[in-house]
């Protein structure tokens, strides 16, 4: 008998998954939650950059560094801002892809926490990167009296949770939500 020749819609010349499309399967699932999870970090790392402003030491004697009340609520600015940013981005990517990759709803799930991970670190290594260097270096290098801003860095470890409650959130709402095409 001889094997029906394979769908040229759905396949690649080679009889592969052609060029754009994910494998279908559990890979699949792999590649689009984490490297949507990773794209989005990166966009949440810029995203976290451009919103805040960088809290501002005073340089003292000795390069000594010191803060004032404002300064000291910019930097919980900072914090506030990646928990905003990481609790959106958590919620829509954990309802877009538990909709999108629904498969395996378990699988999905675990992937979602896997993939808030990377996210949550993307965002916090880029906005490290793209904001100003250590203080303490230019303090150094400054006079007393000058202002040096503070590293970009998340103040309150909880924050890094925010993305991934988020998501697992997300999830619930597209697992819990009524079925469209008629199932109960």
């Amino acid at each position: 008998m001889n094997d029906p020749a394979p769908d040229p819609a759905t396949t690649g010349a080679n009889g592969s998954a052609p060029r754009g499309r994910l494998p279908a399967g559990p890979w699949g699932d792999v590649i689009a939650v984490l490297g949507t999870s990773l794209v989005l970090g990166l966009v949440g790392g810029v995203l976290w950059w451009l919103l805040t402003e960088p809290a501002l030491f005073t340089v003292g004697e000795e390069a000594t560094l010191g803060m004032g009340e404002v300064e000291l609520a910019d930097r919980f600015s900072a914090t506030g801002w990646f928990t905003v940013l990481a609790a959106v981005l958590g919620a829509l990517s954990g309802g877009a892809l538990t909709w999108w990759r629904n498969r395996d709803p378990i699988l999905t799930a675990v992937l979602l926490v896997l993939g808030s991970l990377v996210g949550t670190a993307a965002m916090a290594v880029v906005g490290r990167i793209l904001g100003p260097p250590d203080p303490d270096v230019a303090a150094a290098a400054a006079q007393p009296g000058d202002l040096v801003p503070a590293a970009l860095e998340v103040g309150a470890g909880v924050a890094y949770l925010v993305w991934t409650i988020a998501a697992l959130a997300g999830a619930l709402m597209v697992l819990w939500s009524p079925s469209t095409d008629g199932e109960v």
